[in-house]
């Protein structure tokens, strides 16, 4: 007879499964997520040490390069998660939204500020992600380029990074939270299915 009750799947020991499945699902996407911004974040940081400590023009251009390119690629792989992370955002979090909503106005803000396509694109996609078939085109990119701009570009968006690494602890603090009810509910529940099996 136990067997079959072994056999059995009540319906809230399914529903303790797929809350359990949901919170592994959101906590791999979370690291993964957090790991890349915090790469993001080092990267920019070491940038910015780098244009601080420069002594000739080339390592000024070359390091603004390096910031362009890291902003732009971390810019578009913000926007490539941010179906998921919205979806967690209505689903787990409605609480966060307008936090979550002042994200997407400050990057905006920064996208439109520092010309997002029509300079640091270019940048990128010119000059330090690929290097243009015309070196005139290159050149006249990198001759643009300001260390003093460069600075307060990245600056500004190490704070947008340091936000959002906020906002995205902030979930995993309140996922913590609740995984550790639902885990408390299972295992009240299979306690209780024990001493009734």
């Amino acid at each position: 007879m136990k067997v079959v009750n072994f056999l059995k799947v009540s319906e809230s020991r399914l529903e303790m499964t797929e809350k359990l499945e949901h919170i592994f699902k959101y906590s791999e996407i979370n690291i993964k997520y957090f790991s890349f911004l915090t790469s993001s974040f080092l990267d920019l940081l070491c940038t910015l040490k780098g244009l601080f400590n420069s002594e000739s023009e080339w390592e000024d251009i070359y390091y603004s390069k390096s910031g362009f390119l890291t902003i732009y690629e971390t810019i578009n792989t913000y926007h490539f998660h941010q179906k998921e992370i919205k979806k967690i955002v209505d689903n787990d979090h409605p609480n966060l939204l307008d936090d979550y909503k002042k994200l997407n106005s400050f990057l905006k803000e920064y996208k439109s500020k520092y010309n997002h396509k029509t300079e640091i694109g270019p940048i990128r996609n010119k000059t330090a992600g690929h290097f243009d078939k015309n070196f005139t085109e290159y050149y006249e990119l990198v001759k643009k380029l300001n260390k003093t701009d460069s600075i307060k570009a990245i600056e500004s968006f190490l704070n947008f990074l340091k936000l959002l690494m906020y906002f995205i602890n902030t979930m995993a603090d309140l996922m913590k939270v609740r995984t550790e009810i639902d885990l408390d509910k299972s295992k009240r529940e299979f306690y209780k299915n024990q001493n009734n099996g």
